[in-house]
């Protein structure tokens, strides 16, 4: 627990300071094997599949992928699948003959089924490497820009390699080919699943797949003797930091008295010698760019300072408690971290439980108002024939009336009678009776060709 106290407190350093970023950071021996997959047996722990993107069988020592979707990856996972979270992970690849040159695959760590995420080592034949957090519906790499992959000529191979991974506390080293590449760390995931990975359009064979754990036994002894050489390390740092400090501002004090001197006529009259007033200004930007060094410097001693404090704090209350058994007290600690971590295990569950179903009525209401705008669409359309029909049937009442009227005129003249007006009523009474027959007539007509139709097709 100590050790672990102090990788945080270094892995908060570290990721303020800038310092050892390419770096080992996980200082553990993994002793216990935990996982020892060879796929010398079909079947034996990883299912075969046979379909139109992928083709997965175990033989001949190998477990061989093909995954024949140009779209996506794939990950597999053991049928007996267990959960780690401190741990050294260890994958044996070799990539096979493809028209591909892009062929990539990788290890999945902490892998979660209620989540749908993890941390995904990913590397291809064109010697890249890439490390993604994966989520349900997103990937993002983490040691890069764009899709995160990065050369690494000298460790990976196109054909075999060999993939290890060392984490504890949150934070991962990665080997490749027995070579160092990178440190990385992710604060959220605390513990799953281990899996592989075989890339889009890809064939590669695993030759093995090994967990190791740490003995339980040693913990103990090793986190209290390692705290003492991190306190060590700390305040080495610290002087080494305060040399800086010391050593900038001895320059800042000869840069001053310089400075007076030019502003007395030390070096030429001050104000109106051009060599004097460039000197003086060259002297003020050096002193501005060492007292904002100083500044930078003492912010990141007051830092390491309360960050020993704090270590110092914990040793304190470790000797303290229950009479100075350590073994009691760290196993105190141990439970009351761990009662914490249930807590805020329990809250991080809530939080994604209520954003999952927040996630599910947003994309019930969006569905509800995609409905709504397709139908609003369609009543608009439906308001243009609409209006079209409106319009076609005023043409057709002046046209009525006019007809109307000529045979109104007509009537009289063949009665021998004198023309006579009819009223604004009579007029559209007629048109109205007359628009009724044509319809009549019409839909006559379409009722008769329907009829014709279905009698073809009944022959037919």
């Amino acid at each position: 627990m100590a050790n672990a106290k102090m990788k945080k407190l270094i892995v908060i350093w570290v990721l303020s300071c800038g310092f050892f970023a390419h770096a080992q950071q996980v200082n553990k021996d993994f002793t216990k094997l935990l996982l020892n997959d060879q796929f010398d047996q079909a079947d034996k722990n990883w299912n075969s599949t046979f379909n139109a993107d992928n083709l997965f069988i175990a033989q001949n020592g190998f477990f061989e992928l093909y995954r024949k979707s140009k779209k996506s990856g794939y990950y597999l996972f053991p049928n007996k699948s267990e959960e780690y979270s401190a741990f050294q992970v260890e994958a044996g690849l070799v990539f096979a003959d493809h028209s591909n040159g892009k062929q990539s695959a990788g290890v999945l760590l902490m892998a979660n089924s209620e989540t749908g995420g993890g941390l995904l080592v990913e590397i291809n034949q064109k010697k890249q490497y890439r490390v993604v957090r994966v989520y349900k519906d997103k990937q993002v790499p983490l040691n890069a820009s764009g899709e995160g992959w990065q050369k690494a000529s000298d460790a990976i191979t196109k054909t075999e390699n060999q993939i290890t991974i060392k984490t504890y506390d949150k934070v991962y080293d990665l080997y490749i080919n027995g070579i160092f590449v990178q440190t990385f760390t992710d604060i959220e995931l605390n513990k799953g699943k281990i899996g592989i990975y075989v890339g889009p359009d890809s064939k590669v064979k695993f030759d093995f797949l090994k967990v190791l754990g740490e003995d339980k036994t040693e913990l103990l002894n090793l986190e209290i003797k390692d705290a003492k050489g991190e306190e060590q390390a700390f305040t080495q740092i610290i002087l080494k930091l305060k040399e800086q400090i010391n050593k900038r501002d001895k320059d800042i004090d000869d840069y001053k008295t310089k400075l007076k001197l030019c502003e007395s006529g030390g070096f030429g009259k001050a104000g109106s010698d051009t060599a004097a007033n460039n000197l003086r200004n060259r002297l003020l930007a050096k002193v501005a760019v060492l007292e904002e060094e100083n500044n930078e410097l003492q912010i990141k001693v007051v830092g390491m300072e309360e960050e020993i404090k704090a270590l110092n704090d914990f040793k304190t209350g470790v000797e303290k408690g229950n009479d100075g058994d350590i073994v009691i007290n760290l196993t105190n600690m141990v439970s009351n971290q761990k009662a914490s971590l249930d807590a805020l295990e329990k809250t991080n569950k809530a939080l994604n439980d209520e954003n999952n179903s927040l996630f599910m009525e947003t994309k019930d209401l969006t569905k509800a108002l995609d409905r709504a705008t397709n139908e609003i669409t369609i009543l608009k359309a439906n308001q243009v024939v609409y209006q079209s029909e409106i319009d076609s049937l005023k043409k057709q009442i002046l046209i009525l009336k006019d007809s109307i009227v000529k045979k109104q005129i007509e009537l009289n003249g063949k009665n021998g009678l004198p023309e006579k007006e009819l009223t604004e009523d009579e007029k559209l009474q007629l048109m109205i009776e007359k628009e009724r027959e044509e319809r009549r007539k019409r839909r006559e007509e379409e009722e008769r060709k329907r009829k014709e139709a279905e009698q073809n097709n009944g022959n037919g």
